[in-house]
C-alpha cells in the first residue's frame, strides 16, 4: 500500500495539484454487462485486426511489443479502411454503457480546481456533469479560452488529446502528435506552466507520452527540483532503471501500489481519506 508524502497530502488539501488521467482510469469503469474501456495496449490489439496484410501486421505487432504506441498506431491507421477506424474508435470510447466506477469518485472528491486527461471517452466528464452542479468546463487541447477558464471559478478539464465527440481532432498517432504541436503552440505553453506552478499526480497512465516527457523535461531544466510530480504505478510495471530515468531527467517519483490493479482503487481511496483528515485537523474549508 502506498505511504502518500505528507506534504502532497498538504498539497492536494491546499487545491495545488493536477491530476492527470490516463486510460487506466477509465479502464477502471465497467457497464453492468462488464464492458470496459480499452488502455492504450488494449486498443493497439484490436486495432491490429483492421490491417489484413500479414507481414506489415506482424511488423505493428513487434512496435506494439516494444510499446511504440504512437508509430503502431499510425500504421495501423494508414493499413485500415478509415470506415473501419473510425467506427472502431466509436464502438470502443463512446460506450455510454459505461459507467463512472470508485476510482472516479475518489479523484472528484479530491477537489482539484484542474484535471488533465488524455482520455478520448467521457466517462469522467459525465460523472462531473452530474455531480458537480455546473461546476465545471470540459475543454480540449484545441479550444479557445483554456487560459481564461484557469483564472475563472470553474474547475476545469482538459483534454490533452482531444474528446471522441470530435475524433477528427483526436491526437491518438505520430503524424496527429506532430500537428497538433504545430497548430496550437499555445496549449504546450500553457501545459508548461500548469507543471511548473502545481504538483501533478499521474494516474493510470503509462509514461511514454512524448508531449507530456518533453514538457516535464523542459519544466525540470527550467525550475526548482524542491517539489516533485508523482507517477502511481502498479508494482514491478516498471524497472528500477525507468523510475531513475523518470527521477533524474522528469523530476517524477513513483509510488507503488499492488499486487493488483485493483488495489489502485484502494490506494487513491486512502489518500481520499487521509487528506479529509488533513482538512479537518488544520481547519480548511474549500469552495
Amino acid at each position: 500500500m502506498i505511504i502518500w508524502p505528507e506534504s502532497l497530502i498538504r498539497e492536494i488539501a491546499k487545491k495545488r495539484v493536477i491530476f492527470f488521467l490516463g486510460s487506466g482510469v477509465s479502464a477502471s469503469a465497467t457497464s453492468n454487462d462488464g464492458e470496459k474501456t480499452p488502455t492504450w495496449g488494449e486498443f493497439l490489439e484490436l486495432a491490429l485486426n483492421l490491417v489484413k496484410t500479414p507481414e506489415i501486421q506482424e511488423e505493428i505487432r513487434i512496435l506494439i511489443k516494444n510499446r511504440n504506441y504512437l508509430l503502431a498506431l499510425q500504421a495501423i491507421k494508414e493499413q485500415s479502411i478509415p470506415q473501419d477506424y473510425t467506427a472502431l474508435l466509436e464502438k470502443q470510447f463512446n460506450n455510454h454503457k459505461i459507467k463512472a466506477g470508485k476510482l472516479h469518485e475518489h479523484i472528484f472528491y479530491l477537489d482539484q480546481n484542474i484535471v488533465i486527461t488524455t482520455n478520448f471517452d467521457r466517462i469522467y466528464d459525465k460523472y462531473c456533469d452530474y455531480f458537480g452542479e455546473g461546476s465545471y468546463k470540459t475543454l480540449s487541447y484545441y479550444s479557445n479560452g483554456i487560459g481564461d477558464t484557469i483564472r475563472s471559478d470553474n474547475r476545469l478539464i482538459i483534454k490533452a488529446h482531444g474528446c471522441i465527440n470530435e475524433p477528427e481532432k483526436m491526437i491518438f498517432t505520430r503524424y496527429e502528435y506532430h500537428n497538433a504541436k504545430q497548430k496550437h503552440t499555445q496549449f504546450y505553453d500553457i501545459l508548461k506552466a500548469l507543471f511548473i506552478t502545481h504538483t501533478c499526480i499521474f494516474i493510470g497512465c503509462g509514461m511514454e507520452d512524448p508531449d507530456i516527457l518533453l514538457t516535464l523535461e523542459d519544466v525540470k531544466i527550467s525550475s526548482s527540483n524542491t517539489f516533485p510530480h508523482y507517477f502511481i504505478s502498479l508494482i514491478g510495471s516498471s524497472s528500477s532503471i525507468e523510475k531513475r530515468n523518470l527521477e533524474n531527467n522528469y523530476n517524477i517519483k513513483a509510488l507503488e501500489y499492488g499486487p493488483s490493479h485493483e488495489d489502485l482503487i484502494e490506494a487513491i481511496g486512502n489518500l481520499r481519506e487521509e487528506v479529509e483528515n488533513y482538512k479537518a485537523l488544520h481547519g480548511i474549508i474549500n469552495n
